[in-house]
C-alpha cells in the first residue's frame, strides 16, 4: 500500500515536472519527449531546421507525429510569434492554396500528406514560395522521391522540400522512450479526466515495450488513455505475444528485480546478474529502466 502511494505520488511530481517545463525551455525540449539517442537527434535537427529558415520536409510511419514535430520547428523558429496553421494537403485547389497562404503571412503553413496535394496546386505552390511571406513545412508518410519518379510529385517542388529533412524515427527503434511517453501520457489523461493517475507496473511497462506499435505514438497514446480510464488496457499488455517478446518481458523484469534486490545500485545489480556493467546498463536503456527510480 505504501509503495503504492509512493509510485502514485511519484507520477503526480513527475507530471507537474513535466508541465512546468512546457512553460519554460525551448520547445523541442517541451514537446518532443524521450531519452533515447535518437529522441535527442530529433529535437536537435527540429532545432536546425528551425534556425535554418528554409522549406522543411518532415517524414514518419503513420502516427508519428508529423504535425506536433512541425509545431515545434516554428515555436524554435524566429516565426514563433507568427501563425501556425496547418491543413491536410489533399482535395487543396490553387484558388484556396492561394488564400491560406497569404493568410497566414509572417507565419508558418503546414500541409499535411504534401503528397496528395492536387497537381495543379503543387505547380501553384511553388510559385507561392518564389512570392514568399510564409514557409512552408510538409508532412508526408510516403516516399516523396519515388512519388517524383512516378511522375505524381512535382520535381521542383521536391527538390525545394529536400534540403531540409525531418524524420521521426519508430517507436520500434526507440524502445526506451516508451515508458516515458506512456507515463506522460497516462498522468496527462489521468488530470484531464479528473482522476487519480493509476500505478503502473513493471508488467505493465514490459508488455508496452513487448508490442510493436504500428501505429506509434498516436496508438501508444490511445492505450495510455485507456489504461487511466480503468479501461482494461492493462489485461491485454502481454497477450498474444511469440517468444521473444516474453523473453524480452523476462529479462526486463529480471533487471528490476535485481535493482529492487540491490537498492538501485547498478553496479551491486550487474554483478547479482552475473553481467558486465557496460551489458548491464545497455539493457536498462533498451527497456527504459532508470536505476535511481529503485534508491
Amino acid at each position: 500500500m505504501v509503495e503504492r502511494a509512493l509510485r502514485t505520488r511519484a507520477l503526480v511530481l513527475e507530471n507537474r515536472r513535466l508541465k512546468a517545463e512546457l512553460e519554460t525551455g525551448d520547445a523541442a525540449a517541451r514537446m518532443l519527449f524521450g531519452i533515447s539517442r535518437k529522441a535527442d537527434g530529433l529535437r536537435a535537427r527540429c532545432r536546425v531546421a528551425a534556425r535554418a529558415g528554409t522549406d522543411v520536409l518532415i517524414t514518419g510511419a503513420p502516427g508519428s507525429g508529423l504535425s506536433k514535430v512541425a509545431e515545434v520547428v516554428h515555436l524554435c523558429s524566429n516565426r514563433s510569434k507568427g501563425p501556425f496553421e496547418k491543413r491536410s494537403a489533399a482535395g487543396l485547389d490553387r484558388v484556396a492554396l492561394g488564400e491560406f497562404w497569404r493568410g497566414c503571412a509572417a507565419g508558418t503553413v503546414f500541409l499535411d500528406e504534401i503528397c496528395q496535394l492536387p497537381k495543379d496546386s503543387q505547380l501553384a505552390l511553388v510559385d507561392l514560395l518564389e512570392e514568399g511571406g510564409s514557409r512552408l513545412i510538409a508532412g508526408t508518410v510516403r516516399d516523396l522521391a519515388r512519388e517524383v519518379e512516378s511522375g505524381a510529385f512535382s520535381a521542383e517542388l521536391f527538390y525545394r522540400l529536400e534540403v531540409m529533412q525531418i524524420h521521426i524515427p519508430a517507436l520500434g527503434e526507440r524502445p526506451e522512450d516508451i515508458p516515458v511517453l506512456f507515463r506522460h501520457y497516462v498522468a496527462q489523461a489521468a488530470e484531464q479526466a479528473g482522476l487519480e493517475p493509476p500505478e503502473i507496473t513493471e508488467e505493465v511497462i514490459s508488455g508496452l515495450i513487448a508490442r510493436d506499435w504500428p501505429g506509434n505514438t498516436r496508438s501508444l497514446m490511445s492505450a495510455a488513455m485507456r489504461f487511466a480510464l480503468g479501461l482494461g488496457e492493462s489485461e491485454d499488455m502481454g497477450e498474444g505475444l511469440g517468444l521473444t517478446e516474453r523473453l524480452a518481458q523476462v529479462e526486463r523484469s529480471l533487471l528490476v528485480e535485481a535493482l529492487k534486490r540491490t537498492g538501485g545500485q547498478a553496479s551491486a545489480a550487474a554483478q547479482a546478474l552475473k553481467l558486465p556493467r557496460k551489458t548491464f546498463y545497455d539493457k536498462l536503456a533498451k527497456y527504459g529502466i532508470r536505476a535511481e527510480d529503485y534508491r
